[in-house]
């Protein structure tokens, strides 16, 4: 899309792989992932980018990226576990799609000020195919919240904040204890919530 001056892009995929910041375990429900889970990819779908403030009312899927039927014993593994909107989840069912961790989705796909998303190669035609990235209501919606947006930067910066911010509710990972422990200890501290407490979460990302 196109550029707007200091104003942070709703749809920009990330240009590098992403590095898992927890590393919960034990847990023999995935649901109790949860928290970790929309901590790790800052509540957001990792697939289409809609924000969970956009959309709060929604269904918000802990997704596998190597389906339960095919991995079993990966079901309860948090480095399978990724963010997804009920749509996408959908979608992509038991399909498997380039691992965010391993992959860069922003050197796959790129989203135009048009809401249409151009795949840059062959991971990105695959995600574009397997989870209907350029369906007409993907488009539209995109499309609309590309101009929503500008509009709230321009004319209601306090409106902006709020629809490019996190939510007001963060987990508290702190007060969390996987039995199984945790991997990445370190990551609590770097948490939305321990960040907002110390003042060193920004206001829109």
């Amino acid at each position: 899309m196109d550029r707007v001056a200091t104003c942070p892009e709703p749809y920009v995929y990330p240009s590098s792989p992403h590095q898992r910041r927890h590393g919960p375990a034990g847990y023999l429900s995935y649901e109790k992932y949860r928290p970790w889970v929309e901590d790790e990819f800052y509540f957001r779908c990792i697939y289409c980018l809609k924000r969970m403030v956009w959309a709060p009312t929604d269904v918000w899927v802990i997704d596998h990226l190597s389906p339960q039927e095919e991995a079993p014993d990966l079901a309860y593994d948090y480095d399978n576990l990724v963010l997804a909107c009920q749509c996408c989840n959908r979608q992509k069912s038991s399909h498997r799609i380039p691992d965010p961790c391993q992959v860069a989705y922003g050197l796959c796909l790129r989203v135009e000020s048009s809401g249409q998303i151009t795949p840059l190669n062959a991971s990105g035609k695959r995600l574009v195919d397997t989870i209907r990235l350029n369906h007409k209501k993907y488009v539209t919606e995109r499309e609309k919240m590309i101009k929503l947006l500008r509009l709230a930067k321009k004319y209601d910066e306090a409106q902006f904040e709020l629809l490019m911010g996190f939510p007001s509710s963060l987990p508290d990972l702190a007060k969390y204890k996987p039995p199984g422990g945790n991997r990445r200890p370190d990551g609590v501290s770097e948490s939305c919530y321990a960040r907002r407490v110390r003042g060193a979460l920004p206001k829109t990302y």
